[in-house]
């Protein structure tokens, strides 16, 4: 069975390396055809199909690399103040989720407390349940806020 399995998989090879071509026939059905021979008896063209898997470059001479008038660009001068306004914003993110990181603490700390209180009332297991299910949510903002404040000083350059 392994024999028959490397056998088909020999034939095959050359078909997955095969170079496509565009075929147009009288009626203007455009189809693809892989073997160059008839390919090129029917009048075909050499047209590469393109794969989302595979990055390219922008060829030489494009828009990007060309001074084309209708190129959008931006001037240092005006590049300097995005800059600057892009990380006064960052800067603002990054205190407002300070803010709401220590609120969280506190309300997370507020709720554990009132857990271990229950836990010395020796409330019901029931009970007891309920109110950890509520830490839940506290723990996860802080951990969101965390999170937030962690990616906004990589973003700004800083060490957290």
């Amino acid at each position: 069975m392994k024999w028959q399995f490397a056998v088909l998989l020999a034939l095959a090879a050359p078909v997955v390396h095969a170079a496509p071509w565009l075929c147009t026939d009288r009626d203007g059905v455009k189809t693809y055809s892989y073997e160059q021979e008839s390919a090129t008896r029917k009048n075909c063209v050499h047209k590469p199909i393109p794969s989302p898997n595979v990055w390219r470059t922008a060829p030489r001479g494009s828009a990007a690399e060309s001074k084309d008038p209708d190129f959008p660009t931006v001037d240092a001068r005006t590049q300097k103040h995005r800059d600057a306004d892009r990380r006064r914003i960052l800067e603002r993110e990054l205190a407002e989720e300070k803010k709401a990181l220590a609120d969280a603490m506190k309300r997370l700390e507020e709720a554990t407390k009132q857990v271990e209180e229950q836990r010395r009332a020796r409330s019901t297991d029931r009970n007891q349940a309920r109110i950890e299910e509520g830490l839940k949510p506290l723990q996860d903002r802080v951990r969101i806020h965390s999170t937030n404040i962690a990616n906004l000083e990589r973003e700004l350059g800083q060490k957290g």
